[in-house]
């Protein structure tokens, strides 16, 4: 019979994932295609796009990877920035992390499926919402039905990989990397022999801006939907317990992932601009890249970028659903959950738990037309990041002598400039959709006042004053005068 400590041991598991797969797991937590970014045309201009395309990779893209890099180097355990947050600033910070990143997947990972339902509904109408309601509430914003049931079966299955283990779910996420990203190739190439042919290159960065923006309005306007797809570098970091000689391979893997993700979009966004669909910037929408596939090569690949929507959701869903089910088995080992969530699989020692709970919340958040309020998420992920980075800066104070195979350089100033432009682009974020949008910024607020005041609830009715759980790693050096179990189990208290 399994004890009670036993069940609540964060374990070193069986180090699967290479560079490759961790690669593909990466591009799907950060990106998952081009998809969504025609909107950043009509928001903010031709120009501005493709310079925020290139501008936010370098300035927030890789300062937030370079973190990842150092801290998932030197503390590789399963729960990753759980526990980067919880050693640099203490249980009640560790705590507000998981529950922000916890609480965040709510609103980010739970969209997939409902995509994924939309998606199929094109095709097959009994999937529309509102087809074959079972219930319903509030005029259709609570259903169950068809759509409902379509995002189920899509969750199910893919919950079975994941409880199969990391391996399954890295293969899987380079096969659909490929199966996604090749139609985006093509099209590319037939937007540079286009853009040759009709000597259009100038369509691709004019108008620079739309008519009666400025460029600080316009940067504004963009700023939102393209740090959207360039988030996500840290959350496979709760899977490094999972990774082989994760110090090298999770550096190697964020350093393949970036240029990759950031020509994935310049790339397409290049041959759509050049295409001329749209003579006014301001129709361009969601959907058009396969509309420029269309008008460039034929139906036959306008299809297949359609059929990439699809397929994406798939990649970002098991994704996103393996290294966020992650944080509540970690929470729960120490306590701030119920027990049960820590319980692994008796085979793939996976956290079949976590990964069930996960899926039967997303469940009853796919019953909701919620998708108009995902700007919280934007929001709710910028806060999270900030906290991580001021635990890197915290461990660079109070470990110094911590082994980090990789040490971002530059000393304290230069970890220290890494966190600038996150934290600009965090206050301009808060504030536009302050202005533009209250419901999501209210929302955004509701999650993170829950993070904080969450902790003294589970505190007192769950944890009640037990120790944290024990983290097994054969990788982690704090220093020589740390105790490094005894610290990765209770938080730093120097």
């Amino acid at each position: 019979m399994t004890s009670d400590r036993e069940l609540r041991t964060v374990h070193v598991l069986s180090r699967q994932l290479k560079t490759l797969p961790l690669v593909g797991i990466i591009f799907f937590s950060v990106s998952g295609g081009p998809f969504g970014l025609e909107e950043s045309i009509s928001s903010g201009g031709a120009g501005m796009t493709m310079l925020m395309l290139l501008l936010i990779p370098v300035v927030f893209g890789i300062p937030v990877s370079l973190m990842a890099a150092e801290l998932g180097s030197a503390m590789p355990v399963e729960g990753g920035y759980y526990y980067w947050v919880k050693a640099g600033l203490g249980r009640f910070a560790g705590f507000t992390e998981g529950a922000w990143q916890w609480m965040n997947s709510f609103l980010d990972t739970a969209l997939y499926p409902i995509v994924f339902a939309d998606y199929l509904a094109t095709y097959w109408s009994p999937a529309e919402r509102g087809q074959g309601v079972l219930f319903s509430f509030f005029d259709g914003q609570f259903s169950v039905d068809t759509h409902w049931m379509v995002a189920v079966v899509f969750m199910v299955i893919l919950a079975a990989l994941n409880i199969r283990g990391s391996r399954v779910v890295g293969d899987s996420s380079l096969l659909l990397f490929v199966v996604v990203m090749v139609p985006f190739a093509v099209l590319s190439v037939y937007g540079i022999v286009h853009n040759f042919q009709h000597n259009s290159w100038d369509k691709v960065v004019s108008p620079f801006t739309l008519p009666d923006q400025t460029s600080f309005s316009a940067f504004g306007a963009c700023l939102g939907i393209v740090i959207w797809n360039y988030i996500g570098w840290e959350n496979p970091s709760t899977l490094l317990a999972e990774v082989d000689r994760p110090a090298r391979t999770f550096r190697r893997a964020l350093l393949i992932a970036i240029p990759l993700i950031t020509v994935s979009y310049v790339l397409p966004m290049m041959a759509a601009l050049g295409s001329g669909l749209h003579e006014d910037l301001g129709d361009w929408a969601d959907g058009d890249f396969a509309s420029v596939g269309t008008l460039l090569a034929g139906h036959w690949l306008g299809l297949l970028i359609a059929f990439g929507v699809g397929i994406a959701q798939i990649g970002l869903f098991s994704s996103l659903l393996m290294s966020g089910s992650r944080v509540p088995r970690v929470l729960a080992a120490d306590g701030y959950l119920p027990r049960w969530v820590a319980k692994d699989h008796p085979k793939y020692k996976t956290p079949v738990a976590a990964i069930v709970l996960s899926v039967v919340i997303f469940a009853i958040f796919c019953t909701m037309d919620f998708s108009a309020l995902v700007d919280a998420d934007v929001l709710t992920n910028m806060a999270a990041i900030l906290l991580e980075f001021a635990a890197f800066i915290a461990l660079r104070r109070k470990l110094p002598g911590m082994v980090r195979p990789y040490k971002v350089p530059g000393g304290m100033a230069g970890a220290l400039s890494l966190v600038v432009f996150p934290l600009i682009f965090t206050i301009w974020l808060a504030w536009s959709t302050f202005t533009d949008e209250p419901a999501a910024f209210w929302i955004g607020i509701i999650i993170l006042v829950l993070g904080v005041a969450l902790y003294p609830v589970a505190n007192r009715m769950l944890k009640r004053g037990e120790p944290d759980a024990p983290v097994e790693s054969d990788l982690v050096d704090l220093g020589p005068s740390v105790d490094t179990t005894a610290a990765l189990n209770r938080g730093l208290t120097v």
